[in-house]
């Protein structure tokens, strides 16, 4: 029998490495060295999770054919529905900060000084041909965008207009540290001459966690008591619980009406797979073709690329092209589509959502609306 979803929840025990699609092989890659980045995407997690789950179902690498056919292939989840993942940091999921949401952080007052951006009134010419650009609600001196994280009921304020209290920083949650490493040869397990490499890792700070909601298989086939599993590169440890899934996603909130349309945003909160670069192009300027209404302007950032490992065929995999986390677009629809823009909330949208992909909030363009 198939259950609702269970929170997986890695703890990482030492540092955590999560490689980009640089070129890591000798002769690759000219001067650019290969980075980390964190979070991991689902392609890393979802390894991790299936393998977890084919072990205790009786499968091993050395009895290929055990593999559980609800546990899909390489090439598909099967049954499994995954969601994230999440961070989560002192007992609170966080979310990406909307691309929205610009400042200035005073050192001296240990505070900062926040501006939303939002569809100017007057149509500017560039590249895109004839747009409403973002432009600050504010004028906040030297405001930029802010790579940090908000708690889910900072993230609530936000979606409904209003400024956050609280905000996370990368350096509150984690610190990237440079291994240096040496080829081995397995044989005589010594050191090859002029074979170094250089690894960047993630040293997450305490209290920060790595969730994703694990769905669509039997209960029983979930972890029942914590259990260390390799996580990422380099063979990398995490602790990992099985636990229901809480209560912490920011609530819809009241969105803003006239008397023909209704205004609002749709955000991010994981990175978006819209197939093609040319098909993502299009959602770039135009907005994602499941959300009703007309995209008025949009705040996204710069492209990611999703790699990985084919286990099968012994390579990589192809590059993926992601729209990021904190992405946000504008739109305007008419009234008679509110029903559709708040079952929206929550969902995945573009391709690979069984992977958690694309997973979007509803806010509001103005300040000061309530929750509904």
């Amino acid at each position: 029998m198939k259950q609702e979803y269970k929170l997986w929840t890695f703890q990482a025990l030492d540092t955590l490495f999560f490689r980009d699609g640089t070129p890591f092989r000798q002769g690759e890659g000219g001067m650019a060295q290969p980075t980390g980045y964190f979070p991991p995407y689902m392609s890393t997690m979802q390894g991790a999770i299936r393998t977890a789950l084919a072990l205790r179902q009786g499968w091993t690498p050395q009895k290929q054919a055990h593999w559980p056919e609800k546990l899909g292939t390489y090439e598909h989840l099967g049954d499994l529905k995954l969601r994230g993942p999440y961070l989560r940091f002192n007992q609170e999921r966080l979310f990406p900060i909307p691309l929205t949401l610009i400042g200035k952080y005073s050192a001296e007052n240990k505070k900062w000084q926040l501006t939303r951006l939002i569809p100017s009134e007057t149509l500017v010419e560039c590249d895109l041909g004839s747009v409403y650009l973002p432009e600050p609600q504010e004028h906040v001196e030297g405001a930029k965008n802010i790579d940090g994280w908000l708690p889910w009921r900072e993230m609530e304020k936000l979606l409904a207009g209003k400024k956050p209290s609280l905000i996370y920083v990368t350096d509150d949650l984690w610190n990237t540290e440079l291994h240096v490493g040496i080829r081995r040869d397995r044989k005589t397990r010594t050191a090859e001459d002029q074979h170094l490499y250089t690894t960047t890792h993630i040293r997450p700070k305490q209290g920060l966690q790595i969730e994703v909601e694990v769905g669509g298989i039997p209960e029983a086939w979930h972890l029942q008591e914590t259990d260390a599993l390799p996580l990422g590169g380099e063979g990398r440890m995490a602790h990992v619980s099985v636990s229901h899934v809480s209560e912490s996603f920011p609530a819809i909130p009241k969105l803003k009406q006239d008397p023909e349309y209704i205004y609002f945003t749709v955000t991010l909160i994981t990175p978006g797979y819209f197939g093609s670069r040319d098909n993502i192009y299009d959602v770039i300027q135009n907005g994602p073709s499941e959300v009703p209404g007309e995209c008025v302007s949009a705040c996204t950032g710069k492209m990611q690329q999703m790699g990985g490992w084919d286990m099968v065929n012994h390579c990589p995999r192809p590059l993926l092209p992601l729209i990021p986390a904190g992405s946000t677009w504008f739109f305007k629809a008419k009234k008679n589509e509110y029903s559709s823009i708040k079952q929206l909330h929550g969902q995945c949208i573009g391709e690979m959502t069984e992977y958690g992909m694309g997973q979007i909030v509803i806010g509001v363009w103005q300040e000061g609306e309530e929750n509904q």
